[in-house]
């Protein structure tokens, strides 16, 4: 009786460790949306994260990648994610603030002056990420954390050469209250426009001028469209990869690790991406017959100096102030 009891106990135990072995990561079928091609930045690293993910989670949790706008706009994959139909996305913080007007701290004119200055305040410390960490929770986000997506200037179907030169011109801004009040304050007339509408708004002239990173003209091949790119670089942009607030919640202790190991990985892998990639990129636009044109920043600057002022003047913007007077502090 001893024996057999002992037996028991111990297929017991045996069967307890067998299932804590098997369910040290839950094995899931995940999704992510993507309004990028497969060659962007951003997709090269959002690719790196779930081939990250699945590695570090011995295959268990696969995400099916729906990249080059698959599902939508970024503000649609936005929402279809705080209902959780989606569960991940990297989305530019311009379309985001559409829900979250918060982020439109990351679209103020000239507030990054350069790279390094993007990523000290992303990577130096966690004062940014851990207050859009509690914005987004409200909101029935998690935030994974911010790629780095390169500096955004001006292409269209003129020449820049000067301030002069957009004076008029009817420009498609993402959709943000403060980029259609930078481009108004540079005296253009803003329209704001989904990105996968951009291209057909070039073609048939709705729009004169576009404003958006010179990867992302490359990769998504406006050079067919318009042949003037002017590097401005208004604001170096960053993307949230977000994930629904349910699925984070769903997953267990070890589910949760490999997510934030992922993305530790694809942080450090998009930080050198993105350096490496802007050692080229202009020349592969050149090489498609863009002329690009560097126009002094000085005015453009200038000119857009009271956005800040109207931002701080909304509740988002009262709240957010604080972070805006970290980011311009960070040496």
């Amino acid at each position: 009786m001893v024996a057999y009891s002992a037996r028991v106990a111990g297929m017991g135990v045996a069967a307890l460790l067998a299932f804590s072995a098997g369910s040290a990561v839950l094995a899931q079928d995940l999704s992510m949306g993507n309004v990028n091609p497969p060659k962007h930045g951003t997709s090269v690293a959002a690719q790196h994260f779930i081939d990250k993910l699945a590695e570090l989670s011995g295959g268990k949790i696969k995400v099916a990648h729906h990249h080059s706008g698959a599902l939508g706009g970024e503000r649609e994959v936005a929402q279809q994610i705080q209902l959780g139909a989606v569960d991940f996305g990297p989305i530019t913080t311009a379309p985001l603030s559409t829900l979250i007007p918060e982020m439109s701290v990351f679209q103020l004119p000239y507030i990054f002056r350069d790279y390094q200055h993007l990523f000290k305040t992303l990577d130096g410390d966690d004062t940014v990420v851990k207050y859009y960490s509690g914005v987004l929770d409200k909101k029935g986000l998690k935030l994974v954390g911010f790629i780095a997506a390169g500096y955004r200037g001006i292409y269209g179907h003129h020449p820049i050469n000067s301030i002069a030169d957009v004076k008029g011109k009817k420009i498609r801004v993402q959709e943000d209250k403060i980029l259609v009040a930078t481009f108004k304050a540079l005296g253009m007339i803003s329209t704001p426009i989904a990105f996968p509408e951009v291209a057909t708004a070039l073609q048939t002239r709705v729009i004169e001028f576009a404003e958006g990173g010179v990867n992302t003209f490359y990769h998504n091949k406006f050079y067919d469209i318009v042949k003037n790119v002017a590097d401005v670089r208004h604001t170096h942009q960053a993307i949230a990869l977000i994930m629904a607030k349910g699925s984070w919640a769903k997953q267990d202790a070890a589910g949760k690790k490999a997510i934030t190991d992922a993305w530790a990985s694809t942080r450090d892998f998009n930080r050198k991406f993105i350096l490496e990639e802007d050692k080229s990129i202009q020349d592969n636009v050149r090489a498609k017959g863009v002329a690009i044109t560097k126009p002094d920043a000085g005015p453009f600057r200038d000119a857009t100096k009271s956005v800040y002022e109207d931002f701080y003047a909304t509740p988002a913007g009262k709240d957010a102030r604080k972070i805006v007077d970290h980011i311009l502090a960070v040496k």
